[in-house]
């Protein structure tokens, strides 16, 4: 079958010598294989990866990625070989080796002989008689046997002059009539269409036809990567590899696609193709050109943009955008117009060109020019079988035209209003297509008809090249069409076995009546690695697994890279792939796919390519599975299940505990509602007593201070009285006796003495009562969103101003620590500044009365802070402190260490209230004749 095959394709490829372009040819650079730009040999292996001798190791490429292996002492690879039993070997510097298949798919170098066992490069390898034999640049030849090496013979020392590129002619060892090296013509291949390819040193290859006449020779100035070309190889899949020393390339040989690019002369945008007197000539965005061999060259005096081409038996006629030219059989070019013309037909002997400002018509001869119609910038001209002239302009607007003395009319059957026409040749009509249409085919951006009358059409984008003919598609084809269905067509000719197809990039040429191996080939699907960090669990070697080791619950991100193993170099190979019953993914050149966090459980991966043809390969299939953590097993089900009954238990205990306790809980409750009912009782009668002694304290206060007035405002006179009579008897002294003068004043002083300590007295009773009066008025209202910052910067102002002498006399140091830009309470800011200012003056009271003592340096302190949900004021003083019998009592009512003229002992109790109805709290902390410290706390107001 094989055979049949082979025999098949050399017979439909003898004609591919008649290719008319330059076959395609793909690069790779050191930046796409990632290794030194200096290659010295290639080898296609029968599983279709293509070895690469490279300066730095030996490199491979699967179809999905390029790999490199280094040999031990990590320097060049010079020569790779296939035995005839499939092995690969590969020789270097001081190296010889063999690739192997580790067990899972990896490939190695493995190291035939011991190290050092010979000096030198090695140049060739090459079997004889069924023996490995390698020559090294010392000059001698050596024998593998097995994984020994065994020194045959010297050759020739002077092999140590030549380079590394060099080819060594291993027929010349024992044949000494022939060159060892070969200096012109270094290696010759023969490919199944019996083509022959030729490299020759220093100037790229060559190929030629059966009977030896060259077809084209391949170099820098058409597409190859470098001219030094060392050495080439075919893998009998459509494709020669050869490598340089500036890259690897590989061309599509034998091949029915070839193309003209800028390499062969020809540029600019296709817009045109047509042929006269047997020669192709293309009209592109820079001029026209013609087909001079495997060139284009361009036609001398047209250098504008040429759109459109037509031919008759005596010319060639191009329309440009500077004028309608015309090449007559001899070459000659002449000048007809001078205004652009973007279409040109031939039609009842006439010439019609569309030019910018209408439509013309002219002898071929370009005299008696006539202006037809109106119609700006003509694209598309045609005619059916009734003689009838069809325009189209630009716009998609359309005319026609049965007699040219009557004139074009616009066509309006079925026409819509703002919707672009189209004029497609069927056969011998003309068919009008809207954009919209759907049928009989969508509307084609580009549509032609060849000379069977067949025709070309594409999508609404230029793209996706089919034919149609006789109301319906035609599929002969479409393989050899659907390399190139994603570039957008501009212009197209079909004649017998050739279809040149023009488009923004240049013209590919397709010669229809060949096989090419691009359709005859079914290459394999298959997975080249797959890789669980920098572990490898599938190398792609070897046979491949149905199913991967059973990975560990932790190891759950997984890369799969996968291709064919034969792509062809023409036109695009897609992949999708899919998990286990999902959707596939879009189609793409992407040859990998990484999966993150995968589930525990079982797995399988399909993998399929849709190839430059657009026939589907075989889906490849991979299972694989990651397995559940322990706490995850069958037996941990059970241990689960127990654990859950254990806890069902324990839950129906602690339920009967708890209602237990709640019962408890439920007695008690009643018993201490029962209590508090009966306190609360007490607590109503209390305040209700209080509030009656409060109202009578209130009245009495008031009844008690009017006569207090009195008492203290009588005192006050009656000391004046007594001044003045003391005055008038001081005046009568002279007529008094002198013991009633003295007696006299002697009362007088006790009397003004008495009034003295009344008057004394009443103002003590009058403080008592004003503090009393101060006790029981309401302090509940007035508390808002307030900034304490404020009061505190306040409240120190007026320390410093009202006890300024104080402060001098004493040299009292004021602090005021204050942490925070802003505290936020809820407050009343006179409440709380006079009960600050209360205990900032009795630290002021307490460091004097120590200074009048001792010597120190007195202090008066202020910190505040926020934390949490609570504000800090601390106050502090290192005066006389407070005794430790009596700070239990400072915060009663009316308790005070002052005198009773000085204070009424009510400042403190205040102070706590005023705190307490913030919400807050005061404590105390003191040590006698050290110091004293009051903390208030209060509600931070929620941001």
């Amino acid at each position: 079958m094989k055979r049949f095959l082979l025999y098949a394709l050399m017979l439909l490829s003898t004609s591919m010598a008649s290719a008319q372009g330059i076959p395609f040819i793909k690069n790779y650079t050191a930046d796409d294989y990632l290794a030194n730009r200096r290659n010295f040999d290639v080898k296609n292996g029968s599983d279709g990866t293509v070895y690469v001798a490279n300066f730095e190791g030996l490199m491979y490429y699967d179809k999905a990625e390029w790999r490199i292996l280094h040999n031990p002492g990590i320097t060049r690879i010079t020569v790779v070989f296939q035995a005839s039993n499939g092995t690969m070997y590969v020789g270097g510097y001081n190296y010889l080796g063999k690739v192997i298949h580790k067990d899972n798919g990896e490939l190695a170098l493995q190291q035939v002989g011991v190290p050092h066992q010979f000096r030198g490069e090695v140049l060739e390898i090459y079997e004889k008689a069924g023996d490995l034999l390698f020559i090294v640049n010392d000059g001698n030849l050596y024998k593998v046997k097995g994984n020994q090496i065994v020194f045959e013979r010297l050759v020739d020392k002077s092999l140590s002059a030549n380079g590394l590129s060099d080819v060594v002619n291993p027929a010349a060892i024992d044949n000494h009539k022939e060159s060892l090296v070969l200096r012109d013509v270094s290696q010759e291949i023969e490919l199944e269409n019996g083509q022959k390819v030729q490299v020759r040193v220093g100037e790229g290859i060559a190929v030629t036809d059966a009977s030896g006449r060259q077809l084209y020779q391949l170099n820098e100035d058409n597409g190859l990567c470098n001219n030094n070309v060392v050495w080439i190889d075919h893998d009998k899949h459509g494709t020669l590899w050869g490598v340089t020393d500036n890259g690897v390339f590989a061309v599509a040989l034998p091949s029915v696609y070839s193309h003209f690019t800028p390499h062969e002369g020809l540029t600019g945008e296709v817009r045109a193709i047509d042929v006269f007197k047997g020669t192709k000539y293309v009209g592109t965005s820079t001029g026209l050109f013609r087909q001079v061999g495997r060139r284009m060259e361009k036609v001398p005096g047209i250098n504008h943009a040429c759109w459109c081409l037509a031919s008759t038996d005596n010319a060639l006629y191009a329309g440009t955008a500077s004028g309608t030219f015309r090449i007559s059989v001899g070459g000659s070019v002449s000048q007809l117009t001078t205004t652009g013309a973007t279409s040109i037909m031939l039609h009842d002997g006439l010439l019609y060109i569309g030019e910018q400002n209408g439509l013309f018509t002219m002898a071929e001869d370009g005299s008696n020019r006539h202006l037809v119609s109106k119609v700006v910038l003509t694209q598309n001209l045609k005619t059916d079988a009734n003689g009838v002239v069809w325009a189209q302009n630009l716009y998609g607007e359309v005319w026609c035209c049965k007699d040219i003395q009557s004139g074009f009319r616009p066509y309006t059957i079925g026409v819509i209003e703002d919707q672009a026409l189209t004029l497609v040749p069927l056969g011998d009509s003309i068919s009008v297509v809207n954009i919209q249409a759907t049928t009989p085919f969508p509307y084609p951006q580009f549509s032609y008809i060849d000379k069977s009358g067949v025709t070309w059409l594409t999508d609404n984008e230029g793209k996706n090249l089919y034919r149609w003919k006789g109301g319906s598609r035609l599929d002969d084809m479409q393989e050899l069409l659907y390399p190139f269905s994603d570039n957008p067509v501009r212009a197209l000719y079909s004649d017998e076995d050739e279809v040149w197809i023009g488009t923004d990039e240049g013209v590919t040429v397709i010669m229809t009546n060949q096989s090419d191996p691009l359709l005859t080939q079914k290459p394999q699907m298959l997975f080249r690695s797959v890789t669980l960090g920098d572990s490898v669990l599938w190398g792609g070697y070897g046979v491949m697994p149905e199913e991967l080791p059973k990975l560990a619950s932790n190891l759950r991100n997984l890369t799969f890279t996968y291709s064919l193993n034969y792509v062809p170099v023409v036109g695009k190979t897609l992949y999708r792939y899919r998990l286990n019953d999902d959707a596939w993914s879009q189609w793409d050149d992407e040859t990998e796919v990484e999966y993150l966090n995968l589930a525990y459980g079982s797995y399988t991966i399909y993998v399929q390519a849709r190839l430059a043809n657009g026939q589907l390969s075989e889906i490849a299939s991979l299972d694989f599975s990651i397995a559940y953590p322990f706490y995850m097993r069958w037996y941990m089900g059970i241990l689960y299940l127990l654990l859950v009954g254990l806890l069902v238990m324990l839950f129906f205990r602690y339920r009967l505990h708890r209602l237990n306790l709640e019962k408890q809980k439920l007695e008690r409750i009643v018993q201490e509602r029962t209590a508090d009912l009966r306190n609360a009782q007490h607590e109503l009668i209390r305040q209700e007593k209080m509030a009656t002694v409060g109202k009578l304290t209130q009245g009495l206060i008031d009844r008690i201070l009017n006569p207090l007035n009195y008492i203290n405002n009588f005192s006050k006179l009656s000391e004046g009285l007594v001044k003045d009579v003391e005055a008038n008897v001081e005046d009568e002294k002279d007529h008094i006796d002198k013991e009633n003068y003295d007696d006299t004043m002697d009362v007088l002083s006790m009397l003004r003495g008495n009034l003295q300590k009344v008057s004394e007295h009443g103002q003590n009773t009058t403080r008592t009562l004003k503090a009393m009066e101060e006790m029981l008025k309401d302090r509940s209202g007035g508390i808002v969103p307030m900034d304490l910052v404020t009061v505190l910067r306040q409240d120190e102002e007026m320390l410093r101003t009202y006890y300024a002498a104080d402060i001098k006399d004493n040299g009292i140091r004021i602090v005021f620590d204050i942490a925070a830009p802003s505290l936020r309470i809820n407050g009343n800011a006179d409440q709380l500044s006079k009960t600050l200012m209360s205990l900032l003056g009795n630290s002021v009271y307490a460091v004097v009365r120590k200074a009048q003592k001792t010597h120190y340096t007195p202090e008066v302190a202020l910190r505040a802070s926020a934390a949490g949900n609570k504000v800090t004021i601390a106050i502090r003083d290192n005066g006389i402190g407070i005794e430790d019998t009596i700070i239990d009592k400072i915060f009663d009512p009316f308790f005070t260490t002052k005198t009773t003229s000085e204070a009424a002992g009510v400042g403190l109790y205040l102070s706590r209230e005023i705190v307490q109805n913030h919400g807050g709290d005061i404590q105390v902390a003191s040590v006698k004749n050290e110091y004293s410290e009051f903390t208030i706390t209060l509600p931070a107001l929620k941001a």
